[in-house]
């Protein structure tokens, strides 16, 4: 019997968006919460379109986004923040273990079944990383969630 040595190590492409986001924090990260413009900076590809960035120091009682990727940014602009007659969508869903990922200081990893509003059912993984400006407080989410109907 002959075993065969492969010359170069075999690249498997991670198929989950929310691994793929925090495989690329971990690297910036290095033992430490990198800044926002580190995370901004991080090339992404079509993965930013279901990413976004919530600047807590700004957030009260709704989350103040400074930063929402086009396949998500729908969801606000159907459903204002502010609107009281607004449905549940999968960023409101995503977003919900913020307080966690900024206490923690740690990535959070989040993904269900859930029913929103309309009665729709979706499947859905979420990741929430902390950022920091000064390299002590969190001050940002950056985050990414997608998802798919049941």
């Amino acid at each position: 019997m002959q075993i065969e040595v492969l010359d170069k190590p075999v690249r498997v492409t991670e198929r989950r968006l929310t691994e793929r986001i925090r495989l690329k924090w971990a690297r910036l990260a290095d033992g430490r919460i990198p800044s926002l413009r580190e995370v901004e900076d991080l090339n992404l590809g079509l993965d930013r379109e279901y990413c976004f960035a919530v600047d807590l120091r700004l957030s009260d009682i709704l989350p103040y986004f400074i930063f929402m990727g086009e396949q998500l940014s729908r969801y606000a602009a159907l459903y204002p923040m502010d609107d009281p007659h607004r449905e549940k969508t999968l960023l409101d869903t995503a977003i919900a273990k913020m307080d966690e990922a900024a206490l923690t200081r740690q990535p959070v990893t989040y993904s269900a079944i859930t029913r929103l509003s309309a009665g729709k059912r979706i499947g859905f993984r979420s990741i929430l990383l902390p950022v920091s400006e000064d390299g002590l407080y969190v001050s940002h989410i950056f985050g990414a969630a997608k998802g798919k109907g049941l």
